[in-house]
């Protein structure tokens, strides 16, 4: 009975570190390289981003003086629409 026992319980643990095992050996060389930095990268700040990547369309920065969600949100409702009003005009 205590044989049983000791051979059903060491069976279980050698299949679950069978399957570990298994895993690792699968999933294992599966590892996501990060890409190396250059060191000639143009892109230092997000106001270089916009100029360098915005190509498409106009780009609006806000304004440096806005520090509080509530500003931001006035600014937008207030001076956003008539900027981009001002931006979809065509240019002669």
């Amino acid at each position: 009975m205590v044989a049983n026992i000791t051979i059903s319980l060491l069976a279980i643990v050698l299949g679950s570190l069978g399957m570990l095992l298994l895993l690792l050996m699968w999933f294992g060389g599966m590892t996501i390289e990060p890409e190396p930095e250059s060191a000639i990268d143009p892109i230092l700040d997000p106001k270089d981003q916009a100029t360098i990547y915005d190509m498409d369309g106009p780009f609006i920065p806000i304004p440096d003086h806005l520090k509080t969600a509530d500003e931001m949100v006035a600014w937008m409702i207030r001076d956003m629409p008539r900027l981009t009003a001002e931006a979809q005009k065509p240019r002669r």
